[in-house]
């Protein structure tokens, strides 16, 4: 099914129902792409009209959902969820098995489920992903109608987290999905998407608004200057793109900056051309000064990163490249020295080519870099397309460079199983480090697992397929009148939680 038939199914379901319920309506544009089955659109949409074993609440805390208790058994190999008693909306009482069936679907060869690959940690993760084994073999069972246990290959602390993100929200099959959340969606035919209350939820006093009017934006500019004119509520932000404009033109009260789980930094095509050789991977990465960059540009920190792992809560000191321990002007040196290697020179120059999506923001970062290669003698050119045809591009395989904006969980396997050989990106793979990657998910010591991820993620900033600079900052324009808005680094702020001071609401 494709992106656009999965989202316009979002909209159809719970058409047709009456509204009413008192309260306001937040007005929300997030920016993102419709159409995308991972944009931050539809993912809030989900988050506002289905429902997990486990949610989130408005502090980025995970609380229960469908479930109403949870208990770790087995030296916590095995997870015993509680269903609370709920039914869809046909009046069908939720049970497990329903639960069960929408994990198979995740997991399901040709998923467009973008937390898939982090299934390895259930048990027989590793075989059904590779399709060794049946989706039936996953590591999830309802033993009796109201309970569902998940059974692990290894240690996952980050289950419950897991399993409150909007892609393993409890749906059933099918192009309309009936909501269970506390939110339907009752307008699918214009922009914005309307949701009201869901009659068929369980009440939930901390849900005040009456309805939520959402707008994928995908340039966040036009959504910045509508919350200027005051036209919306709430400007959620989706990377760095529109955070120079946001901080300009925005109330400094309005804008809220959070550190966020992520890497910005540029793809390396592997298959093909000079980016094919790792030294010259390697050159062009250790010749970064990536100290001060987020300051000298956007007046804000944004922590340098030199592996393919952010610093998270969970994670062990991160690793690092052999060269880091280098002074500036000796990594110069031997980036020089490794392009001499691979055949450049001053009378033979490298030139690369830079693809970035059509922002303000990512145009200034390219040029600082392009300052910094320049000192090794390499030429830097840039490639710039709206953020739709930036991600084809990338999905073709044409470029040499492509800026990405990776985000994750609080999991170090979240940021390194995208550079698995079955992941396929930017042709990269290194089976020797898969071997471990899967040893490690089966690894029930938490410690010996961290262990383990750090020998993968050593391995991989070798081999440089991906050249990181620094962890972006997640930003959003709130106004004054919105209420519940926490900070939050994991980046969770449910729509269906905040509300509008007096009751406001207005029309577009």
């Amino acid at each position: 099914m494709s992106p656009r038939i999965v989202f316009l199914a979002l909209l159809l379901a719970g058409c047709g129902a009456k509204d009413g319920d008192p309260g306001a309506t937040l007005r929300a544009d997030i920016v993102g792409h419709e159409t995308s089955d991972t944009g931050a659109p539809r993912r809030a949409i989900v988050a506002a009209t289905q429902v997990g074993l486990t949610s989130f609440d408005g502090a980025g805390q995970v609380v229960p959902g469908l479930a109403s208790s949870w208990r770790i058994a087995d030296n916590g190999l095995s997870v015993i969820f509680r269903l609370r008693p709920r039914a869809w909306p046909d009046g069908k009482p939720v049970t497990a098995t329903d639960v069960v069936a929408s994990f198979r679907r995740a997991a399901q060869p040709g998923s467009h489920n973008a937390l898939r690959p982090l299934l390895l940690g259930f048990e027989n993760g590793a075989e059904v992903l590779s399709g060794a084994k049946p989706v039936s073999a996953l590591g999830v069972g309802a033993p009796v109608d109201n309970v569902v246990e998940v059974r692990l290959a290894g240690a996952m602390p980050y289950l419950l987290a897991l399993l409150a993100e909007p892609e393993f929200a409890v749906t059933r099959p099918g192009v309309r999905p009936p909501p269970l959340g506390p939110f339907r969606i009752v307008d699918s035919d214009k922009v914005p998407v309307m949701l009201a209350r869901n009659p068929a939820a369980v009440p939930n006093p901390k849900v005040t608004l009456a309805g939520i009017a959402l707008t994928p934006a995908e340039d966040p500019g036009t959504a910045i200057a509508r919350f200027a004119r005051d036209r919306t509520d709430l400007v959620i932000g989706h990377g760095l793109a529109g955070f120079g404009d946001a901080r300009l033109l925005a109330a400094s009260n309005a804008l809220h900056v959070e550190p966020s789980w992520a890497v910005y930094g540029y793809l390396a095509n592997t298959t093909h051309g000079p980016l094919a050789d790792v030294r010259v991977r390697r050159a062009l990465s250790m010749a970064i000064d990536r100290d001060d960059l987020g300051s000298r540009l956007f007046g804000v920190a944004l922590p340098p990163v030199l592996g393919l792992v952010p610093s998270l809560p969970s994670e062990r000191v991160p690793a690092l490249p052999d060269w880091a321990i280098s002074a500036p002007a000796a990594r110069l040196d031997l980036a020089r020295q490794l392009l001499a290697a691979a055949g450049f020179s001053a009378t033979a120059p490298l030139t690369v080519t830079i693809s970035l999506p059509d922002a303000r923001e990512h145009t200034m970062v390219a040029t600082e870099i392009a300052a910094d290669w320049a000192r090794i003698g390499v030429r830097t050119q840039t490639v710039t397309r709206p953020d739709t045809l930036h991600a084809q591009a990338i999905a073709r395989g044409d470029y040499e460079l492509a800026l990405v904006e990776r985000s994750g969980i609080d999991s170090p396997l979240a940021f390194l199983l995208p550079y698995t050989c079955a992941a396929k990106t930017a042709g990269y793979c290194n089976p020797a480090a898969d071997t471990i990657v899967e040893s490690a998910a089966a690894t029930a010591d938490p410690t010996a697992q961290a262990a383990a991820l750090g020998l993968v993620e050593v391995a991989m900033i070798a081999h440089t397929p991906f050249i990181p600079l620094f962890a972006p900052v997640r930003w959003t324009l709130v106004a004054r009148r919105v209420t519940g808005w926490t900070n939050n680094a994991a980046g969770h702020h449910p729509l269906a939680l905040l509300g509008i001071e007096g009751g406001r609401s207005e029309s577009r």
